[in-house]
């Protein structure tokens, strides 16, 4: 396995990587019952701002035997989501405008609470300076392998040579714990992000002191193909 930068050319496979690791995010489930629609959000809107990727947004991604097995998406600018059409300060460009109108569309009945999720989302990302984890999402056969702690680490290892804390967002009690073991620590609780949702934590995690002197500062952004 090796992890490099994204290229915009991998968006339809990185988004298919994150759609299928979602599948059963406690927040994706319920905000969407049905499967087939729960992955469109990921299949149409990431896709699309993953094509679009640009600085302070990053990608990195874990390969192995030629296939993505993992996805991580960063934002060096503040805890600000850059996949996020409802993001507060987001300049949107075009051509995510029109996926989100075709998200719209194929998602049917599921819009309005797929809709309540993002809008919520927005007015939830951390305050706290510093980067912020967006997506880290390890194709289901591959769970449990190391992939992303690895794909962590090497994120972590950057936010670190430049000096900043990171932030990021879970709806799973699981990687709740997985986060707290790579050094983050819960700092806020949202019982329910909108009527009848399950819970949402927002955790930090401190730059390290141990950081390591040949990291480049700052991670890459992907050069469009």
């Amino acid at each position: 396995m090796r992890i490099t930068d994204f290229r915009p050319r991998q968006s339809r496979e990185a988004a298919e990587v994150a759609a299928d690791g979602f599948a059963d995010d406690p927040l994706w489930t319920y905000t969407v019952p049905d499967v087939g629609r729960r992955r469109l959000p990921h299949l149409i809107l990431l896709r699309t701002a993953l094509r679009i990727l640009r600085p302070p947004q990053a990608a990195r991604v874990a390969v192995h035997d030629g296939r993505i097995i993992g996805l991580a998406t960063w934002t060096t600018a503040g805890a600000e989501d850059p996949y996020d059409p409802f993001a507060p300060t987001q300049r949107v460009d075009p051509r995510l405008t029109r996926a989100t109108r075709t998200l719209v569309r194929r998602t049917s009945t599921d819009w309005p609470r797929l809709s309540a999720l993002y809008a919520t989302l927005a007015q939830s990302y951390p305050n706290d300076p510093g980067w912020f984890l967006g997506t880290l999402v390890v194709r289901p056969d591959r769970r449990g392998t190391g992939v992303g702690s690895a794909l962590l680490r090497d994120g972590l290892a950057r936010a670190d040579a430049a000096g900043q804390p990171v932030s990021l967002q879970t709806s799973s009690t699981r990687n709740v714990e997985f986060y707290r073991r790579h050094g983050f620590e819960v700092t806020r609780t949202f019982a329910e992000l909108y009527p009848g949702s399950p819970p949402l934590w927002n955790l930090r995690r401190p730059v390290s002191a141990q950081v390591t002197a040949d990291v480049p500062s700052a991670p890459r952004g992907a050069t469009p193909s």
